[in-house]
């Protein structure tokens, strides 16, 4: 069941979405509050915008030293007509906002309580990579939320990837990473495409990416890991020259 607040001429509020009833004027920002105990930092909020401009997608940035996250309501000096935008914090469900309306939207505050998410492990090795002169590597996982463009009722939509994991991989070419269990999101679980993940090889000590991670046996030239509920087994991996 998709987590969505919608604004329309009543205003409407799910579990885990709270609204602080204070009237606001036609151009205040979204304000979206984190509670306690979750890091602000770790978090991201995407939105897409729809007005007189046409439609614009971007990360809503947080203000400075507060769990508070602002998404424009005035967009090259136009309003926004209606917004959609999706909260990702670690550790923790996705939260879905929809404001169908941001004209009949009396209170623009909202106080948000996402529930803890599970995780699923995968166990990766990757075949005929030799480490040279004490090289260190990482493995970075990288989520690409595909879900979003049906969110966002988009046919096509470019999406920013999400780091979800950073591991470390070992002499033997193994490594062990914990993913969030996006396959039983309570928002993500009600669309076509949960999203996939990318795995990609860094030097521990530059930084610099060096290989990208194709899972054995996937014809598919991105290359990525689907979301599933579980991993079993090892899944093997061939190194390609980062491009």
């Amino acid at each position: 069941m998709k987590h969505i607040i919608s604004f329309t001429l009543t205003v409407m509020i799910l579990p885990g979405l709270h609204s602080r009833a204070q009237p606001s004027s036609s151009d205040d920002p979204i304000r979206v509050v984190l509670p306690p105990g979750i890091e602000p930092r770790s978090c991201q909020l995407q939105y897409f915008l729809v007005g007189s401009f046409g439609g614009y997608g971007g990360f809503a940035r947080r203000k400075l030293n507060t769990s508070q996250f602002e998404i424009e309501t005035l967009h090259q000096g136009a309003a926004v007509k209606s917004l959609k935008a999706a909260l990702y914090c670690p550790g923790y469900q996705l939260q879905a906002i929809t404001f169908d309306s941001l004209a009949d939207a009396v209170d623009r505050n909202l106080q948000l309580n996402p529930n803890p998410l599970g995780t699923v492990r995968l166990l990766g090795m990757v075949r005929g990579l030799i480490s040279q002169n004490a090289q260190v590597f990482d493995v970075d996982v990288d989520y690409t939320p595909s879900w979003l463009c049906e969110f966002f009722r988009l046919a096509d939509c470019l999406l920013g990837e999400w780091r979800v994991a950073s591991v470390n991989l070992d002499a033997n070419g193994r490594f062990s990473a914990t993913l969030p269990d996006f396959a039983r999101d309570a928002v993500i679980s009600g669309y076509k495409n949960p999203g996939e993940f990318a795995f990609r090889i860094r030097d521990q000590k530059t930084g610099n990416r060096l290989f990208e991670l194709k899972p054995a046996g996937n014809q598919s030239p991105v290359g990525s890991v689907p979301v599933a509920n579980g991993y079993p087994g090892v899944q093997a991996f061939d190194a390609e020259l980062a491009k």
